[in-house]
């Protein structure tokens, strides 16, 4: 008798919540998604159920606490230990070619090179440039606090991560599921062809530097091979072959042997897909080597420390399992600056802004946006404190807003585009600045889709 009075209070009170309109959400944080709309009146819905139909989907998904309650039904699988290690999905990628051997190209040694990387640090806690007429314009922006997000998040409505594609989780790590995309590979190799052959007899250097997954670098092979996935090095290989049968002056940077003989440290995050500040450092220096300029030391940084980082993996993808392993984000301020331009396109508007910001004021989810201001169409450092009069122009996905800033100290002026969203001619961007290098910094995965590659490909031309 007392369990069924007890039911029916619950039953009568979960209905009551349920009818308070003004306690029901109209997003979604988990899912990221709008919640249904109560359904518009009109005679013939009503009079075909459709009406009826809508009310009962919008209270189904806009109920009181909705998010609260799926985060606790989740958490409460992780009673069982059940989402610890959520092995669940195998890679179906395409056969990657074999190709010939690579040619190989001299490096010209830097002067006063650093012997060998200096260690870093510990990471965890417990753990004058030519006329632009075409391109992204210099003028002074309106000046807004480059540390205040303001009203409604307005620097951070508009992160999309992009899509992680399948994940894995081992031991609280999420692991990218890596599938090759045969298709998307060569469009990729088109577009960065395409732009070095545009600027074939000028003095620009075209660097092309593929970022590996964690699941390339982070696992042993017999998990690599359990899960079905890609080769990397051998994907690598044949985007660089790819890439040199169809423009050879380009100067394929490679690093994933790099970052595998350093996979003891704190190369990527466990709750996002992106790398770790350190990781781009390692490919900062790689590339160094193939520009033969000194890098910087990783100590002659300051550092930002942002606690408590939850990213796509949590967020995104769902597994809030990994709520319980939070990232710390380590970011190195560079030497000369830490201010530059760049275009919101929430406030469709110039702003100016800090390269690297501290996050730890704002939502755990926000860690990676201290890099750049993460993802515009387009940002320029004037750097007042380097007088060589070098330009570049770095191409880039999200994994390259921890890698622009280490470029910050070797050029004059930098010129950052996010293929994604940027609009004009790639090639011409270069001419019109009379940058001396154009650098593509992209990641694996985000280079698998083969609508982006098409995207990337129309701005190459």
């Amino acid at each position: 008798m007392v369990g069924i009075t007890v039911f029916s209070v619950l039953m009568v009170s979960g209905m009551i919540i349920g009818f308070l309109t003004f306690l029901r959400p109209k997003t979604s944080e988990i899912e990221k998604r709008t919640l249904t709309e109560f359904p518009e009146f009109s005679v013939s819905s009503f009079a075909e159920g459709d009406f009826m139909s809508g009310i009962s989907t919008w209270y189904a998904d806009t109920y009181p606490m909705r998010d609260s309650l799926l985060s606790a039904g989740q958490n409460f699988k992780l009673l069982y230990g059940f989402k610890r290690n959520s092995v669940t999905n195998v890679a179906n990628g395409d056969d990657i070619p074999d190709v010939p051997d690579l040619p190989t190209k001299p490096v010209t040694p830097a002067t006063d090179a650093p012997e060998e990387t200096t260690e870093a640090p510990e990471t965890r806690a417990p753990e004058t440039t030519a006329d632009a007429t075409n391109a992204p314009e210099t003028k002074t922006p309106e000046t807004l606090d480059p540390n205040e997000l303001g009203k409604e998040g307005q620097d951070i409505a508009k992160m999309n991560p992009q899509e992680a594609g399948g994940v894995n989780v081992l031991n609280l790590v999420g692991y990218c599921v890596y599938g090759f995309n045969l298709g998307a590979a060569n469009r990729y190799a088109e577009a960065v062809a395409t732009a070095a052959n545009a600027l074939k007899g000028s003095n620009v250097k075209v660097y092309e530097l593929l970022i590996p997954n964690n699941s390339g670098v982070m696992l042993d092979e017999a998990t690599r091979e359990a899960w079905n996935l890609s080769d990397e090095a051998k994907v690598i290989r044949y985007y660089t072959s790819k890439t040199l049968e169809l423009s050879p002056d380009v100067t394929c940077v490679q690093v994933l042997d790099t970052l595998r003989s350093h996979n003891s440290e704190y190369l990527y995050f466990y709750t996002d897909h992106h790398w770790t500040a350190l990781g781009a450092y390692y490919a900062y220096v790689e590339l160094c080597k193939a520009m033969g300029v000194t890098p910087n030391r990783l100590t002659d940084y300051q550092t930002e420390v942002t606690q408590g980082f939850l990213g796509s993996y949590y967020n995104t993808n769902g597994l809030t399992q990994l709520g319980a392993n939070p990232d710390t984000v380590i970011s190195y301020v560079p030497l000369t600056t830490n201010e530059f331009v760049f275009y919101d396109a929430y406030l469709k508007m110039e702003r100016t802004g800090k390269i690297i910001r501290n996050m730890s004021e704002f939502d755990s989810k926000y860690g990676y946006m201290g890099f750049i201001y993460g993802d515009n169409p387009y940002s320029i450092v004037l750097n007042p404190n380097v007088k060589n009069g070098k330009t570049a122009v770095l191409v880039k996905e999200s994994f390259g807003n921890c890698f622009a800033p280490f470029l910050v100290d070797h050029y004059e002026t930098l010129y950052i585009i996010d293929y994604r969203d940027y609009k004009e001619s790639i090639p011409q961007l270069v001419k019109d600045t009379g940058a001396v290098d154009l650098i593509f910094v992209n990641n694996l995965e985000a280079l698998s889709s083969a609508n982006a590659m098409d995207v990337l490909y129309s701005i190459c031309r």
